[in-house]
């Protein structure tokens, strides 16, 4: 499941991070060019009010990379400066299994704007503040296998650029300070061989829109202040950060967020509740997290995945999780809950859009009137629990167990923080609202009960 939501996820926030910056002044630095050759009056016009001095033959070869083109060869200025830095990463690399580097030979750094087969990976557009001056704006070095032991020196050296992506590379080294990039808003340094701490340099990138740094191999906590970047994409799945999810989760404008198969220990912070605004799938599965199921993940109205599964998670359902009215698919699977499933999260397969609740692996004791229809339909999954008469669950000494552990028990609050047309419990009753977290006061229904 946790391959299906990455790649799910990826391709949408790549469609939807383009679409929204079409507007934008970053408009002109999209990801890879394209169009018919623009009049040579606008491709080599001068880059700003104070053009950078053209590089000279003799800088142009002092990478070492052997004869160098003619600066007047050069579309532009810009380009021209960018060449020896091209050259010079290409001496770094050490394995080329499709030989893309063959192509980053002559002056034609722009080629692929022309549809020319040149530089493969380097794409051109015009930036904001040079608007008739042609150069490089993204690289994409997705699926090439490039070996190289830094980046460093190679991608902060290109001024207007956009973006960086290199998933499934062989990558490796610090993270280069991209700060003075003033256009940049997307990194991908997923499936490489980074290690060591978070990249610190990161964190600075105020305009960042996506970040995806899974499938490397780093480790140690998260910074806080990551969660406060303005990205609508975070992937950091598939690492080995631990530690604690910091309480400034919270503070995330993220649309997708995947921390899924680390190893992350403690709960889920309760802050959740502050993305409501932003948040759409989220993924904590296959860590360490424990601690009781936060009823603040009922607040978060727009959750379309939701999915903790494979951790520690303890207690009962919290009824706010009937709420969740966009919620597709749900996964509370191998972790320590019980009680009984809630009616009200069942109830959202027919109300809401739930097509997949996966609760197995499990302690729950019995399922609602409206959930057995989802057990028979295969849209909830129990097995592994000890519900009695049901099939595949529990030993009963197993569950007799878990159910003496005083250490395994959470509070309950009988409280629904939304309106659920048609919905009445047998039992309802006023709330303690005091009982209530501070962000469902004042609304709701409220039902009696535990688990």
């Amino acid at each position: 499941m946790a391959a299906r939501h990455a790649a799910v996820v990826a391709l949408l926030v790549l469609a939807a991070a383009h679409v929204a910056l079409c507007g934008s002044d970053r408009a002109g630095v999209v990801a890879h060019g394209g169009g018919n050759a623009p009049p040579a009056a606008n491709v080599t016009g001068a880059a700003s009010s104070a053009p950078a001095p053209a590089p000279s033959s003799a800088s142009l070869a002092a990478c070492g990379c052997g004869p160098a083109p003619a600066p007047w060869q050069f579309l532009n200025q810009k380009l021209a400066a960018l060449w020896p830095v091209i050259q010079a990463f290409k001496k770094t690399i050490t394995c080329d299994p499709h030989g893309v580097t063959a192509t980053w030979e002559g002056p034609e750094l722009c080629s692929s704007y022309f549809n020319g087969t040149k530089y493969k990976g380097f794409y051109c557009d015009f930036p904001p503040n040079a608007p008739t001056t042609l150069t490089v704006a993204s690289i994409d070095f997705n699926g090439f296998g490039l070996c190289a032991p830094s980046l460093a020196g190679f991608i902060d050296q290109f001024p207007d650029l956009a973006l960086f992506h290199a998933n499934s590379n062989n990558f490796s080294g610090d993270v280069p300070d991209l700060t003075h990039l003033p256009y940049f808003y997307e990194l991908d340094l997923s499936n490489n061989n980074f290690s060591g701490s978070f990249p610190d340099t990161v964190v600075p990138l105020g305009g960042l829109l996506f970040l995806d740094l899974r499938f490397n191999k780093y480790a140690g906590a998260v910074p806080p202040p990551v969660f406060d970047l303005t990205v609508e994409a975070l992937f950091l799945n598939n690492n080995g950060f631990n530690g604690r999810i910091p309480d400034s989760f919270g503070s995330t404008g993220a649309k997708y967020l995947v921390v899924a198969n680390n190893q992350f220990t403690g709960p889920i912070p309760r802050s959740i509740y502050n993305t409501s605004a932003t948040l759409s799938e989220v993924l904590f599965l296959n860590n360490q997290l424990s601690g009781c199921l936060p009823y603040e993940i009922g607040l978060v109205e727009g959750l379309v995945v939701f999915d903790a599964g494979g951790n520690e998670v303890m207690g009962p359902i919290p009824l706010s999780f009937g709420c969740l009215s966009d919620v597709e698919e749900l996964n509370l699977a191998g972790n320590q809950l019980y009680g009984q499933v809630p009616d009200v999260v069942c109830l959202l397969a027919k109300t809401g859009k739930l097509q997949n609740l996966s609760l197995s692996d499990n302690f729950f004791h019995s399922v609602g009137h409206h959930c057995m229809e989802l057990v028979r339909s295969r849209v909830l999954d129990v097995r592994r629990n000890c519900i009695l008469g049901f099939p595949d669950q529990r030993p009963p000494i197993e569950c007799a167990a878990f159910y003496a552990d005083p250490s395994k028990h959470c509070p309950f609050i009988p409280h629904i923080p939304c309106e659920l047309p048609g919905y009445h419990h047998p039992h309802a009753a006023k709330a303690d609202v005091a009982a209530l977290p501070a962000a469902a006061h004042g609304h709701g229904q409220t039902q009696e009960g535990g688990n």
